[in-house]
């Protein structure tokens, strides 16, 4: 019995130690997590105030750019509108003496000698009214796109001036830390592997750099992507330039014959010589033609508006 006490005794001695070093292990090991987990918050929340700071700052600094940047550009409109004036002037002036010669050649056409009008005489004035009305159009478009081309060259000065404000934005977008990748605070292990704390401020810490990331792209994606939506959207006054001649070029072939048959319709003198109802049913037919015409292009503009719609959110980096 007294052998049984002893050595239970020693068993007890030795059994305490171990149990108190790695109870003090333990303790060790919480301590130095403790302070690593301190180090870590004191290094995120560092990170959160320089980058609050640096976003601050940038806004204060784009804002000014802009405003500075603003003047430039509306002494350019000002440059506009006093060349559109000047080449308004010099259009009507140019229209104004092409629509009288029109005039007096279309009027001529219907007050020449002759006979009575045959179906042939029909088509060789209005052949001959098509090419008055076809040289008043060609008129029209050369003067508008004069005007387009003065407006383009207006907008790609004003383009180079964004260029120049979208570099001086980045560069100190760039300086403030704003267009790097920010690497995760991430616990490393202490002793064998991580804590389920440890892994979750791992996490967290992955998804909150992403969202840094997003933060920051967002904040400078309008000068990053300024020049490809500029060039995008000049590209677009080119397009719709086209669209609106192109639709007017189509209506005027259709609005020469409707002016060509009023005409043969009002000449009292020369309408009991002439089909009336022919000409109505050409009336008829031309206005669907016309409907046709505008439907087709009104589709055109609105499937641009959706696609355009879409096509700016990617440009913006939406």
């Amino acid at each position: 019995m007294k052998k049984l006490c002893i050595l239970l005794f020693l068993s007890f001695a030795f059994i305490v130690p171990l149990d108190l070093a790695e109870a003090k292990v333990d303790k060790e090991l919480q301590k130095q997590r403790n302070s690593a987990q301190k180090e870590r918050q004191e290094s995120r929340n560092e990170r959160n105030r320089d980058l609050a700071d640096a976003t601050k700052s940038f806004r204060e600094m784009t804002r000014n750019l802009k405003s500075n940047y603003q003047a430039r550009l509306k002494d350019l409109d000002t440059e506009f509108e006093l060349k559109q004036v000047e080449l308004q002037a010099d259009r009507d002036a140019k229209m104004a003496t092409a629509e009288a010669e029109y005039q007096k050649k279309w009027s001529s056409l219907f007050m020449r000698p002759g006979g009575p009008l045959t179906p042939e005489t029909i088509k060789e004035l209005e052949k001959e009214a098509r090419a008055y009305s076809d040289e008043l159009f060609r008129l029209k478009k050369e003067s508008a796109e004069t005007a387009h081309k003065e407006k383009m060259a207006i907008e790609e000065q004003k383009h180079a001036l964004l260029k120049e404000m979208d570099e001086k934005a980045m560069d100190q977008a760039a300086s403030l830390g704003l267009t790097k990748e920010y690497p995760p605070i991430l616990a490393t292990p202490i002793g064998d592997e991580l804590t389920r704390s440890e892994q979750q401020w791992n996490e967290r810490e992955k998804k909150e750099v992403e969202k840094i990331q997003e933060r920051n792209l967002q904040a400078v994606s309008e000068f990053m992507n300024g020049e490809k939506l500029r060039e995008w959207e000049r590209g677009n006054l080119d397009e719709d330039f086209k669209l609106t001649w192109d639709e007017k070029s189509e209506l005027q072939k259709l609005e020469t014959q409707q002016t060509f048959f009023n005409t043969l319709l009002m000449q009292s003198a020369q309408a009991e010589k002439v089909d009336q109802q022919n000409i109505m049913d050409q009336f008829a037919e031309l206005a669907k033609e016309q409907k046709l015409i505008k439907i087709k292009y009104a589709q055109l503009r609105k499937t641009n508006v959706i696609k355009r719609r879409e096509e700016k959110k990617k440009l913006q980096g939406r």
